[in-house]
């Protein structure tokens, strides 16, 4: 059985990279001015920041009351995606 040592290095490397870009750089970007107001917002809302889906935060029902108020209203900015009768 041969090593493809070519396709080991390419992950290496790769594996690397992302460590690098999720230990170094993500963090640098955290600290800026705009993102720090994004990520201090979130936390002030009790939405947590590791959660994977923010469907689930209280407010969300409010959101989605909002959206469909609009989508419902005679004068909506959403279009609508339902079959058209022919006339």
């Amino acid at each position: 059985m041969r090593i493809n040592s070519s396709g080991q290095l390419r992950f290496a490397c790769a594996s690397a990279l992302v460590v690098i870009v999720w230990m170094c750089v993500l963090p640098v970007i955290g600290n800026f001015p705009s993102v720090r107001k994004r990520i201090d917002g979130n936390r002030a809302a009790g939405i947590n920041p590791t959660a994977v889906f923010y469907t689930d935060h209280p407010a969300m029902a409010d959101i989605e009351r909002a959206i469909a108020a609009r989508v419902d209203a005679p004068t909506g900015s959403f279009w609508h995606f339902g079959a058209r009768l022919p006339k």
